[in-house]
């Protein structure tokens, strides 16, 4: 072998040296011309909901919200049996009140019930004593109507005997002018009319006084007989004031049962801020609230053009602070007549509590007037250009060498409202079509991709 000089040698280190830097950057050229397989993850667009909706704000009411106070005992809370916010039954005992002014009241209608019955005792008796009376004045008049009946016996007998001698009279008269009799017969018959005439007159007398111990007898009797009526009437009247004394003693004593006030509804106990244990309160001062948190209430004035959508039954929903829907609810009530100022109508929509809401909650609410299928896609898998919307599109491609292969494919879509976090999308896309959610940044159109599948 021929050995080369030095000029020889240097000619070829250079020959080499070209030779490595040609193929070098015959090698860069060739990575530059194939794009690097992106690996990214894929959707596959599915059917979903459009939602036709508007938007309003309004505050919660709760169905029912009562403020717990005593109605009929006033008094010093010995007791609190429940907690603040737990929920509770109708008819469950919440505080316990000593009722001192009601058992005042008690002691005091036990006196008058007492009294009562101590006056109805005494016209009892007197009503006895009047009785007894009666009766007395009753024989009385009995006794005197005997008498008089003797007396007019004597009356009677009396004059018979006066016609019978002044029969004899006559007769001794006649026979002593005619001398048939001496005078002596005619003196005693003269006498014995006399007699008979006194005794008759005396008679009389006696007669006369009987029917006027008859009359004042009467008399008596019927005085004696009114005092009897009044006697009973007192003791109707007495007997009247013992039924309203136990009335009242009743009435008081059912007031001791009101030492428990108890809840009115079901519902979930506030706070015992404003009294506490040893608090005095008296009748209708709050002690805390009963609310029903089961089913909220939400008055919202919809504009008149929306008149001939609002239906019972209509759809709605909550929106959340993230903007996701929440609790789902309906129209409950339409006013009949419009506001005129406002030109609104009242809506009143119901909602059944999740436990996520509360009341006076201030919240967005979303009437969904209509609801028809279609294709959502998240906001953040769509890119913009010059007002145009696009999302990649996992598209297969077969290359020179046979080989099959995704790429991300730029496809422009038409899109309408935002809901929730995706937009609707009104066309550019079909349910089946994969779409890239990820790296969006780093794709370009017609760049190899690797499928990371998911679904939505």
């Amino acid at each position: 072998m021929r050995l080369l000089n030095s000029r020889s040698k240097t000619l070829l280190g250079y020959l080499l040296v070209l030779s490595f830097l040609t193929t070098a950057c015959g090698d860069r050229q060739r990575n530059a011309a194939v794009p690097q397989i992106l690996p990214v993850k894929l959707a596959t667009v599915g059917t979903a909901p459009l939602i036709d909706s508007s938007e309003y704000v309004g505050t919660l009411e709760a169905r029912q919200r009562v403020t717990l106070s005593p109605s009929r005992t006033n008094g010093r809370i010995v007791n609190i049996l429940v907690r603040q916010g737990q929920t509770v039954r109708r008819g469950q005992p919440i505080v316990e009140i000593e009722p001192v002014q009601q058992q005042e009241n008690v002691r005091a209608r036990i006196g008058s019930l007492t009294s009562a019955r101590a006056d109805l005792s005494a016209s009892e008796a007197e009503l006895r004593q009047r009785e007894a009376e009666r009766d007395t004045a009753k024989a009385q008049v009995e006794e005197a109507r005997a008498n008089l009946a003797r007396e007019e016996a004597n009356v009677a007998d009396a004059k018979s005997q006066l016609d019978l001698a002044l029969i004899n009279y006559r007769r001794s008269y006649f026979l002593v002018k005619q001398d048939v009799r001496p005078q002596q017969d005619l003196d005693d018959k003269t006498n014995d009319l006399r007699t008979k005439k006194a005794q008759l007159d005396a008679n009389i007398k006696a007669r006369d006084a009987a029917q006027g111990a008859l009359a004042a007898n009467i008399s008596n009797f019927r005085a004696a007989d009114k005092r009897v009526t009044q006697a009973l009437a007192n003791i109707q009247a007495k007997k009247g004031t013992v039924i309203q004394a136990q009335g009242d003693l009743g009435s008081t004593a059912q007031q001791l049962r009101y030492n428990f006030i108890e809840s009115p509804i079901d519902g979930v106990v506030g706070d015992f801020n404003l009294k506490k244990i040893g608090d005095n309160v008296d009748i209708g001062q709050q002690i805390t609230t009963i609310t029903d948190n089961q089913i909220f209430y939400l008055n919202v004035n919809i504009p008149i053009e929306f008149q001939n959508r609002l239906k019972i039954g209509l759809p709605v929903q909550i929106i959340s602070s993230d903007g996701k829907s929440g609790v789902r609810g309906q129209v409950s009530f339409i006013a009949p007549l419009a506001e005129p100022t406002a030109q609104a109508v009242l809506v009143k929509m119901a909602f059944r509590n999740d436990g996520s809401l509360r009341d006076q909650q201030y919240v967005r609410v979303q009437v969904i007037w209509q609801a028809r299928p279609g294709v959502l896609v998240p906001v953040d898998v769509v890119t913009s250009l010059g007002g145009q919307k696009f999302v990649f599109v996992a598209e297969e491609k077969t290359t020179k060498e046979g080989r099959t292969g995704l790429i991300a494919k730029q496809v422009p879509i038409a899109v309408g409202k935002i809901q929730g976090q995706a937009y609707q999308v009104v066309s550019g896309l079909k349910p089946g079509d994969r779409i890239a959610v990820n790296r969006i940044l780093d794709l370009r159109d017609g760049r190899p991709i690797t499928d990371e599948s998911q679904s939505f």
